[in-house]
């Protein structure tokens, strides 16, 4: 894979109207072919109890930044996460947080990712591995509006 970066600005334009994205404060760091690199920070709106990051907020990140990766390589029309399989290796409360994901195979309509979850002194808190699902022939409609 080559060392092409993304331009960043413009694949943000597809997270204008998402909200947990915005809520989960994502900040992409770096995109490049089959990777992508980004960042949260500790935001206590963001906890459960004892101050410590709630798992499903990892696994948001994690789900976004594993989509980024991917959205590098689609050669499709769209992408959809058809698995997430996440391990939780230790309580994560040192932030920022960065959250780094490699495509490990692309096939003709799955690409299989690893995503690592690190706290500020670079600790491994969260790995996940996630399979996403690539849309050759139909568009999902982004422009449903919640009723």
């Amino acid at each position: 894979m080559d060392s092409q970066n993304y331009d960043i600005e413009k694949i943000l334009q597809r997270y204008d109207s998402d909200y947990v994205f915005h809520y989960l404060g994502v900040k992409i760091l770096e995109i490049k072919e089959g990777y992508a690199k980004t960042q949260i920070p500790f935001k206590k709106e963001l906890t459960r109890r004892g101050n410590i990051l709630n798992g499903g907020m990892i696994v948001a990140s994690i789900d976004y930044t594993g989509g980024l990766a991917v959205l590098s390589i689609n050669d499709g029309m769209d992408q959809v996460t058809q698995e997430l399989k996440v391990n939780f290796l230790e309580p994560m409360y040192r932030g920022p947080f960065t959250v780094e994901a490699n495509v490990i195979r692309k096939g003709r309509t799955a690409v299989v990712v690893e995503i690592t979850f690190k706290d500020v002194e670079g600790s491994l808190g969260t790995i996940g591995l996630g399979t996403w699902y690539i849309i050759r022939d139909k568009k999902i409609n982004m422009n449903v509006q919640p009723q």
